[in-house]
């Protein structure tokens, strides 16, 4: 793709530079979520597996290190290991075994790689818009989404998943305008990551066959060369994919069809809080994840999105209407500007159109989806280009600095509530959000709880419990070592504790309200945890203290 001016390329590394110090500065900040102990054990899981496939002595170190299942009986069935099985690993060799030094590994790891795919994410919007100033505008459209910048630290699914896409996307780029051998592996390689880390991923690695399919039939003299070339890109990704995914190794129909067959509808019979009604996981309304876009987005992002999305919708079916019987696929798109345009609005909409055709599980907000919103941005840093040609060129410069004005807004909203990006909405809706829509659902602020309360006692010993969604075990393991052994865990007589802790997802904890109202009257308020000055974490201290 494009290379950059030498003063540019300055700007650009002193830019990218400033995030990755931002990131290294603040990725001890974050809380331990209910997901990650799962996660790790993914890794260890097919680990195990590798190791004792190929007899290495290792095996007994894993089993002494976590309790691991087989991987034929486990749920996860290796889902997410291109990740995992590393980290994993590295656990083993380097023996580590403090907790908090273990996730913070994982927290750490997960950041680089989504920093990786900032400077991705920068040369897809750059070689469609060869403006290095509508890059930089989406990389700060990425990074300055509260939620996706807190979760690239913790959540090791889909912000991974979401990065890989990225890359991946890039590297379909290149191979579309360009099928030479080295495209063709680079891009059948991050397909393999990209479908090791999440089955889902496949979609992409279809859609560039498709439009490679395109390209040779609107070519007016098809060559063997190219249809050669499709053909071994196809069993290259298939290589790649089983070469990453050690599930595959046994039985790759087989167990590629299982893992197919549960991809759509994953039993789970938890219930999710969304439009002020709770309802069960597996049966959300079609228009779930839109609602979620539209409240979790900023507002600026969203306005500039509707812009690019418009032009583009209106392009792609002007373009199917005037299509000649005689040139059928000649006119889907002129230049490589519009393909690549058409390409990420599919990368947008596809997923979408699929978890509602398929009726989808979809947990706890959208983050299932979080791999469309990259396309999103591109699709918003398009509709300010477009926004951009109504202005005269000495206005530019002003129309650039009113785009980087308008997220002040957010960068002191994340700074304000900082750990807690991930219970950002936007104004879009109504303020007491917290009654209608998921807050901290994996249990983040737990930890947060646990500091406040060491920090704010001086006995030697703290009885704790919690009330609703979240593993206190969890939380206290990510504390330093000192402080782990102050606190004990007790859910079982949450009114003999010294302290109860509430994240407010109740309807996957107390449930009664007379119990609720007992706790009540033996605790008092201690301290809150909120963002927009809405609780989304209370303490409450026993009276007899």
């Amino acid at each position: 793709m494009k290379h950059l001016p030498k003063n540019q390329n300055i700007f650009l590394i002193l830019i990218f530079f400033i995030i990755f110090v931002i990131g290294s500065m603040v990725f001890s900040d974050y809380g331990i979520s209910i997901d990650e102990d799962n996660s790790r054990l993914n890794g260890f899981v097919s680990l195990k597996y590798v190791l004792e496939l190929f007899n290495f002595n290792l095996v007994s170190k894993v089993e002494n290190t976590i309790n691991t299942p087989d991987i034929h009986s486990y749920f996860e069935q290796g889902n997410g290991v291109v990740f995992e099985l590393p980290l994993s690993l590295i656990e083993i060799l380097f023996n580590l075994k403090d907790s908090r030094e273990i996730f913070l590994l994982r927290h750490y790891c997960t950041f680089l790689i989504f920093f990786v795919s900032l400077i991705y994410l920068f040369k897809i919007i750059n070689y469609r818009h060869n403006s290095i100033i509508i890059g930089f505008i989406g990389v700060l459209f990425l990074i300055l989404s509260p939620r996706i910048f807190s979760q690239s630290f913790y959540n090791s699914k889909d912000i991974v998943f979401m990065s890989l896409n990225i890359i991946n996307l890039y590297y379909g780029i290149n191979y579309l305008k360009n099928s030479s051998l080295k495209n063709c592996i680079i891009f059948s390689f991050f397909s393999g990551l990209l479908v090791g880390t999440r089955l889902l991923g496949i979609y992409l690695p279809f859609l560039i066959i498709f439009f490679k399919y395109i390209q040779i039939l609107r070519s007016s003299n098809i060559k063997k060369k190219e249809v050669l070339s499709l053909i071994f890109l196809i069993f290259l990704i298939l290589i790649f994919i089983y070469l990453f995914w050690p599930y595959l190794w046994e039985d790759p129909i087989k167990y590629f069809t299982t893992a197919f067959n549960r991809l759509a509808n994953i039993p789970m019979g938890t219930y999710t809080l969304f439009l002020g009604n709770y309802i069960q996981v597996e049966f959300v309304p079609w228009y779930y994840t839109i609602v979620w876009i539209l409240i979790s987005t900023p507002i600026t992002y969203l306005i500039f999105f509707l812009i690019g999305f418009y032009f583009i919708i209106k392009r792609i079916f002007g373009r199917l209407i005037k299509i000649d019987d005689k040139k059928e696929y000649n006119d889907l798109w002129r230049g490589e500007n519009e393909k690549i345009d058409i390409l990420i609005f599919l990368n947008f909409f596809i997923p979408i159109f699929s978890t509602i055709i398929l009726h989808s599980t979809l947990l706890t907000g959208w983050r299932h989806l979080y791999f469309i919103y990259p396309s999103l941005i591109i699709m918003s840093v398009h509709g300010i280009t477009i926004f951009k040609l109504f202005l005269l060129k000495k206005r530019l410069k002003y129309f650039v600095s009113l785009i980087l004005i308008s997220l002040l807004p957010t960068i002191n909203w994340m700074y304000k509530n900082h750990p807690h990006q991930y219970v950002f909405f936007n104004s879009f809706y109504k303020k007491n959000f917290d009654k209608y829509f998921v807050m901290d659902y994996w249990g983040l602020s737990n930890y947060h709880a646990l500091k406040f309360i060491l920090n704010n006692t001086q006995t030697k010993t703290i009885k704790v419990g919690i009330l609703g969604n979240g593993d206190l075990y969890l939380s206290k393991s990510f504390l330093d070592k000192k402080d782990r052994k102050k606190i004990i865990v007790d859910n079982e007589d949450l009114l003999n504790n010294d302290f109860i802790i509430d994240n407010y997802n109740r309807w996957n904890g107390i449930r009664n309200p007379e119990d609720f109202d007992k706790i009540k009257k033996k605790f008092k308020d201690f301290h809150d945890i909120k963002v927009n000055n809405i609780p989304i974490n209370s303490i409450y201290i026993n009276k007899i203290r």
